[in-house]
């Protein structure tokens, strides 16, 4: 449809406000499927897109190990992204609201790969904060 690409600048140049970073994008077959919102992609740091699949609150306990990432479902802002259990969790999973949404990232074949796509989509997400491994 009329969707235009913005020119990205420098990859490294990521803002709070940027259109593909606070809300994600639904990718185009979702949209023309009618699933909307059901999945979505929200990119890194490094430019890498990461594909979520929207869950009930009831449901996020089941996927403990996975990545989750919880927003704001009026601004549709990410306010959290982790997984439960999280090691030196100063910032653990905030209890879930009847005003957000959560996501699952299934896709991380491993806990390396998951921590690999928490860092790259932190960084990418939330500009003000540094990769865990740094």
């Amino acid at each position: 449809m009329g969707n235009s690409r913005r020119n990205q600048g420098s990859a490294a140049q990521y803002s709070l406000f940027d259109e593909n970073l606070p809300s994600g994008t639904s990718p185009r077959v979702s949209e023309e499927l009618g699933a909307g919102s059901q999945f979505k992609y929200w990119s890194g740091a490094s430019g890498h897109r990461y594909l979520f699949t929207r869950i009930s609150q009831a449901e996020v306990p089941d996927y403990a190990e996975k990545l989750v990432l919880i927003t704001d479902t009026k601004s549709e802002s990410v306010i959290w992204l982790g997984y439960q259990g999280m090691p030196n969790e100063k910032n653990p999973m905030p209890v879930l609201k009847p005003s957000q949404d959560a996501y699952v990232h299934l896709l991380a074949e491993d806990t390396t790969e998951r921590d690999r796509a928490q860092n790259d989509l932190r960084t990418g997400i939330f500009s003000y904060i540094k990769p865990e491994d740094e």
